[in-house]
């Protein structure tokens, strides 16, 4: 969540990186360096001296700053560097060092102001010596990848890559590498911590002192876990010498700002807020014990409230996320909710008649206890009401354009708190925070799809809608008239979607042609999850017309990355070269599929949308295109070539992970596929051998019904399509319907059960309800007489109450829902696929082979 927040800072509507926004006062040496050369990348300016050529890796040197004396910092460090020749980079203005020094920022990137490339070990030693005498005495964050140079507390230094080196990963992702000492090509690991490539021994330093046991303890306490890590510092659970559990809270220096303060000094606020508040109305908030400075950074320490957080709390008691659940669970569940408002109201309250306004109300700021009394916790952002308002908030929970340029001056913070109350209810009767905020009308369509199951009491709902907008116009049909013809208004959906999706092609764009997932601009923007062949795969299924200026702008762009592309299916040239074949560029769709088959991931990685079973599947499809069996047999090779059991995992992914896209059941699907091509049956046995074997990952849902958990490591357990109850249905009924068999029909009844909630965090096709809304419709067609889920047709009206209309056509919220997408995995293009598929029954909306099968069998 806190990397995809970079890609939210450049535009209002889509995700952008962070670089395009404005840097703000912009940071330059006083006296540059005569004739070095300046270049901007990113967010660094670097310069580099004539004739300079950095080596691959060597000896990185940091140079972190206050933000008041960044500038002095920088010409220090510009006169070293000139002075010695070495090349250097620097933040290139105020708001990116803002960013990276925040307290959501990155912890691994935290406190790095400039950056220093010394090509040799001794010109390293020289430079850290002589930064270290110019700036002693200068004080800045610790870099937490780093170790300070001897007595410095603003110069660090780690080894690591120079020059940029990847080696791509499955999923379209670029590690950074560097050579290990005998040459290998190793992970540049960048944790918060420091860390040695093995073999290496640290030049600078003394060998540190061996650790004594993993206890750590001062000041009194025993640190005796974490809780949660930021960039401002963390919160530990810790206990004092006579045994009480105590809250510990940390702020770092010089770091985790917000705006122009830093978290040490919203700390020591905190702690007088706390004492003033525990002084005339004590239990209101978290009782202050003290607040002490250990080395540099800075803590807070109180008692310890118990109880989980009201999102966790909401995950683990809502009944909406389970298939089935029965009124009276509802009836409780709301009953639960209204009380735990009353309490935050009550406190609330309290707080403002003391003179307090609480600001940062959200679902992380309040503890639920048991007995499901509740608790504010985090006073951070806490003031006096009569003040103006601070700059903490919490996206979703803050009134609509309270962060707009001088706005903040002119809000209420008493509002604020009446505002976030009305989000708290909402989140806990269903979060749908940004597409409300964009589209009110999709409130109305919750409200709807709530009632068929248990409308909330009426005081209950009053408190979700007091902070609504009116919509000026109203764009959607009302939720009567999509009930009243469900079929129509899914039709309608689609169309708007599809037209809207048009609309957000820019081929003037050089990053991107449609608006991607922060995925995407991480991966790659041509490919079928996140980039154009997905969205232009979506639009030709659902019958529009393709603008030949964006295929030959796929073409293009995929021919000329083809070499640095992964061969994925999903992620890869394999699946582009599917859409560009589908668009009639047979030519170019070779070349691709080619560099696919050749590629080192076809055989490091299994899955169908990253590695072997996808490229396999792209060579049965273009076997069916050509008659070409030399297709058939690269299909045949790749499969075979995969190993069973245990042997198999490794090429699955980190983590053993399940589900269509990087588990077992994609493989299947492949296997599937081979056998009706080939007529051999071993594939098939295969296949069904590896949805046994998935079993591994599946877990009971509420009400009689089967989940499968993301991955080995984590727990989550999902019923979506990319991971999840809906991806294993996707493959079994394919199975099944050429094969029945008892004991697996059974198996599918209790996983297609999921499949029917109508309630998710997200619309997308891998992740949310469109997905559902696919699946359902697959399995309806396939077995017609079980009736597993009722009425089909009006199941993707789930959809309305994610929809954002205007003008335009809908679109909809893509990555983790904070800004609009179009991509294929999360955003439009998906949503699409789902509603194209449950109106017309498309035989193969999601790069299946159904409709080669009959042809094949001939």
């Amino acid at each position: 969540m806190l990397q995809d927040a970079a890609f939210t800072f450049a535009d209002p509507d889509y995700y952008e990186p962070f670089e395009l926004t404005d840097p703000g006062r912009r940071y330059n040496p006083t006296h540059p360096p005569t004739g070095w050369t300046r270049r901007e990348f990113e967010v660094w300016t670097h310069w580099s001296p004539p004739g300079a050529e950095l080596p691959a890796q060597g000896w990185k040197v940091h140079v972190s700053s206050a933000l008041g004396s960044a500038q002095q910092v920088l010409d220090v460090v510009s006169a070293v560097c000139a002075e010695l020749g070495v090349a250097f980079k620097h933040l290139t203005g105020r708001q990116y060092f803002l960013w990276l020094h925040a307290k959501h920022g990155s912890r691994v990137q935290s406190g790095k102001f400039c950056a220093i490339y010394p090509p040799t070990p001794q010109l390293a030693y020289a430079l850290l010596e002589r930064l270290e005498r110019e700036l002693s005495g200068v004080a800045g964050p610790y870099v937490l990848t780093d170790r300070r140079f001897g007595s410095s507390q603003c110069v660090s230094y780690r080894y690591g890559a120079f020059r940029a080196r990847h080696r791509l990963q499955p999923d379209g992702t670029r590690l950074p590498t560097m050579l290990a000492l005998d040459g290998t090509e190793v992970p540049d690991d960048r944790r918060p911590e420091f860390l040695l490539p093995e073999g290496l021994t640290d030049p600078f330093a003394p060998p540190p002192e061996p650790d004594g046991d993993d206890e750590v303890s001062f000041h009194g306490y025993t640190f005796e876990s974490a809780l949660y890590p930021s960039n401002a510092g963390g919160t530990y659970r810790a206990r004092r010498a006579d045994g009480t559990t105590v809250f510990v809270k940390e702020a770092r220096a010089h770091n985790g700002y917000a705006g122009d303060e830093d978290a040490r000094t919203r700390l020591e606020r905190e702690y007088l807020t706390l004492r003033a508040l525990h002084a005339i109305a004590p239990g209101l908030a978290p009782e202050p014990f003290e607040l002490f400075t250990e080395w540099e950074h800075t803590f807070l320490v109180t008692e310890f409230v118990p109880g989980r957080t009201l999102r966790e709390w909401m995950v683990a008691h809502s009944p909406l996320v389970h298939a089935g659940a029965p009124r009276a669970a509802f009836t409780d569940y709301y009953r639960r909710c209204t009380r735990i408002l009353d309490q935050l109201t009550a406190q609330l309250h309290i707080l403002h008649e003391l003179g307090y306004a609480f600001v940062d109300l959200s679902p992380g700021n309040a503890l639920v206890a048991d007995d499901d009394s509740v608790r504010l916790i985090d006073f951070e952002a806490t003031q006096p009401a009569d003040h103006p308002l601070g700059l903490l908030g919490t996206p979703g929970f803050e009134p609509p354009g309270c962060r707009a340029p001088g706005a903040r001056a002119k809000t209420d913070p008493l509002r604020v708190d009446d505002y976030a109350l009305a989000a708290l209810a909402q989140f806990l009767v269903f979060p749908l925070h940004e597409a409300v905020r964009r589209s009110p009308e999709t409130l109305d369509h919750l409200a709807a799809d709530l009632a068929e199951l248990c409308p909330p009491p009426a005081d209950l709902w009053a408190r979700v809608e007091r902070c609504r907008t009116a919509p000026d116009t109203r764009w959607l049909p009302s939720a009567a008239e999509v009930r009243a013809a469900p079929l129509d208004a899914v039709r309608w959906l689609r169309d708007r979607t599809a037209a809207s999706l048009e609309r957000m092609a820019d081929l003037g764009n050089p990053r991107r042609v449609y608006p991607t997932a922060p995925e995407g601009h991480r991966t790659n923007t041509q490919c079928v999850a996140y980039g154009t062949a997905g969205v232009l795969h979506a639009l030709r299924v659902a019958g529009r017309e393709i603008d030949p200026e964006v295929v030959e702008r796929l073409r293009t762009d995929a021919l000329r990355h083809r070499r640095a592309t992964g061969p994925g299916l999903l992620f890869g040239n394999a699946g582009i070269a599917w859409v560009l074949d589908d668009l009639g560029e047979r030519d170019a769709a070779m070349t691709l599929l080619a560099e696919a088959t050749a590629h080192r991931l076809t055989t490091e990685s299994a899955g169908w949308g990253t590695g072997a079973a996808g490229v396999a599947m792209t060579h049965l499809s273009f076997f069916h295109r050509t008659d070409d069996p030399d297709h058939l047999d690269q299909a045949h090779q790749l499969l075979t070539a995969l190993p069973d059991g245990d042997e198999l995992i490794p090429l699955l992914g980190k983590d053993h992970p399940s589900g269509l896209v990087h588990g077992r059941p994609g493989i299947a699907l492949a296997l599937y596929y081979l056998s009706r091509f080939t007529g051999d049956g071993e594939p098939f046995e295969r296949g069904l051998r590896l949805l046994r074997e998935e079993l591994v990952h599946a877990e009971p849902m509420p009400v009689d019904a089967l989940g499968f958990r993301v991955s080995a490591t984590d727990r989550r357990n999902m019923p979506y399509l990319g991971s999840g109850s809906a991806g294993y249905v996707h493959v079994l009924t394919r199975y099944l319907a050429h094969t029945p068999d008892p004991d697996l029909l059974e198996l599918l009844r209790t996983c297609v059960r999921p499949v029917g909630i109508r309630f998710t965090a997200g619309p997308g096709l891998f992740q949310g309800q469109a997905g559902l809304a696919l699946t359902h419709a697959d399995v309806a067609t396939r077995f017609p007489h079980e009736n597993f889920l009722p009425d089909p047709p009006a199941r993707p009206t789930a959809l309305f109450k994610h929809a954002i209309a205007d003008e335009t056509g809908v679109r909809w919220l893509g990555g983790r829902g904070q800004r609009l997408s179009a991509d294929l995995a999360s955003g439009s293009a998906g949503i699409l696929l789902g509603l194209h598929h449950a109106t017309h029954g498309v035989a193969d909306p999601l790069f299946t082979l159904d409709h080669c099968l009959a042809r094949a069998l001939r």
